[in-house]
């Protein structure tokens, strides 16, 4: 029996379509289907029902998928016993990360560990952070990083592993530029930069604003773009004033591009998070790259 088209049967299982499985294995949705054929054609059974639009079972099928699950459970305790007797650390590191993390922090980071091992090979994927999280909730991903902290209850895993500020930044000639300071109603008549709503850095400022008594509704976005740098280019070309992380502005404020003001009512302070299945951790080098991480807070 082939243990891949074990694995294939199931991602379908656990995902529910054969276009999803055919995506997140990077294969055409032909194979997914020539898999499970041919492990019915090999056992001799049905599997699955096909005259239905969703995905089911038949008595064969649930019993494969007992012993599916099982074979692929051993399988993640052999690779961590054999990755644990390997002296070098290898292999490949499938990581996804918010914008922010992914751009400012994660490159140094991540080339940090590289260096270390150099069997080691690394794809850091970024994604907004309710992608983050679903990419490692779904095995898309093995480890994870953003500002938001994943839903109690589902199996996750996270801890801090770093700091950030959300800034307002403004064009040099605006008349905000010249103030240290501005109030939150001030902002009302702005035109403001917004990225889309699945943004870490957007949830954060909304949540931020909202628990210290801001109605975040009051402001109302001229423009809405994906990425900080997006952004921090658009203010530039005065197109209205934003909040971006501070880690994304230094070399703007260096260069005189842009200027940082600061809200009377609140600072706009948040955590970045590394986030992870425990049951996940099979082999040496996932382990080693959490622990890698642990060690830079």
């Amino acid at each position: 029996m082939n243990l891949d088209y074990l694995k294939t049967y199931l991602e379908l299982i656990k995902l529910g379509s054969f276009s999803a499985v055919a995506k997140k294995l990077s294969i055409s949705q032909p194979a997914v289907s020539f898999q499970i054929q041919k492990l019915e054609h090999d056992l001799g059974v049905r599997l699955i029902n096909r005259n239905q639009k969703k995905i089911t079972l038949t008595d064969a099928g649930r019993r494969l998928l007992e012993f599916a699950t099982a074979v692929d459970g051993e399988e993640a305790s052999l690779l961590k016993d054999l990755g644990h007797l390997r002296d070098e650390v290898g292999g490949e590191l499938l990581i996804a990360a918010s914008t922010t993390p992914g751009e400012y922090i994660l490159p140094v980071f991540v080339s940090e560990f590289l260096t270390q091992h150099p069997a080691v090979k690394a794809r850091v994927a970024i994604e907004d952070s309710t992608a983050v999280i679903s990419g490692v909730k779904d095995g898309v991903y093995e480890v994870g990083f953003c500002g938001s902290i994943p839903p109690k209850g589902q199996g996750f895993e996270s801890f801090k592993m770093a700091e950030d500020e959300i800034v307002l930044i403004v064009f040099p000639e605006h008349p905000f530029a010249n103030r240290k300071q501005v109030a939150f109603a001030e902002l009302e008549e702005e035109a403001l930069i917004f990225r889309e709503s699945t943004s870490g850095t957007q949830k954060s400022m909304e949540g931020l604003m909202n628990r210290a008594g801001l109605n975040i509704n009051r402001l109302k976005p001229r423009l809405t773009l994906g990425s900080s740098q997006a952004i921090i280019s658009a203010v530039e070309a005065h197109a209205g004033i934003a909040f971006v992380s501070n880690l994304a502005i230094k070399k703007n404020l260096e260069l005189g591009n842009v200027r940082e003001v600061t809200l009377n009512e609140i600072k706009l302070k948040r955590d970045f998070h590394c986030i992870f299945y425990t049951e996940r951790l099979a082999t040496r080098l996932i382990q080693e790259f959490i622990d890698f991480i642990r060690g830079k807070i």
